[in-house]
């Protein structure tokens, strides 16, 4: 073993004898868990005061919180409600909370579901243009960064660039981001793009 890989930094050193800085961070993911709770909550009221069209099996299906440590080395927190999840079959509304970057909301379809909503979804896109919503121009699904390379915003696009991209995937996720300065409003900002999500499915 070489030593010098075990041997701590000046402020690795300050931050192990440091224990409330994780203290305050495992009281950060519990309100991160609780606010997902209560954006679970919103999505269920708004489901049932707007009535959008959906599937009987995204209509029943319940939500699921689920964290973890280290996703690009960062916590997160997520909830996805409604979802379902089958093979090649995905409609979910996924909200992630990601450490030292954003809260996030994401309409993932894909199969069925996306063939089911690709036409309302492009009808419809300015309701989700106006929230400031980006399209993945990525070919990797379940990657949640906002790089150039993944994510474009809708605002930028033609009608027929946005045709193009529903077409190269078998998947398409729309999203859109919730600063995290904006923490303390942020059942209310969602609340505004759950709406939206909503609409912007119904023909």
């Amino acid at each position: 073993m070489n030593p010098t890989k075990i041997q701590l930094s000046e402020d690795e050193l300050a931050f192990v004898q440091n224990g409330q800085l994780l203290l305050t961070k495992n009281a950060i993911i519990d309100k991160a868990v609780e606010v997902m709770g209560g954006m679970h909550g919103q999505i269920k009221k708004l489901m049932e005061e707007l009535g959008p069209p959906l599937p009987a099996e995204v209509l029943g299906s319940s939500g699921k919180i689920s964290k973890g440590e280290k996703y690009e080395g960062l916590p997160w927190v997520m909830l996805d409600y409604p979802r379902v999840f089958g093979k090649g079959a995905v409609f979910a509304i996924r909200t992630m909370f990601w450490w030292g970057h954003f809260f996030s909301i994401t309409l993932h379809v894909s199969g069925p579901y996306k063939a089911m909503f690709k036409e309302v979804l492009m009808r419809n896109r300015m309701l989700l243009q106006e929230c400031n919503f980006f399209i993945c121009v990525s070919e990797e699904e379940w990657r949640h960064d906002f790089a150039s390379t993944n994510y474009v915003s809708l605002d930028r696009l033609s009608d027929q660039a946005v045709e193009n991209i529903f077409s190269v995937n078998d998947f398409c996720k729309l999203s859109v981001r919730i600063p995290l300065q904006m923490w303390n409003f942020s059942m209310e900002t969602a609340d505004t793009l759950y709406r939206a999500i909503f609409e912007s499915l119904k023909p």
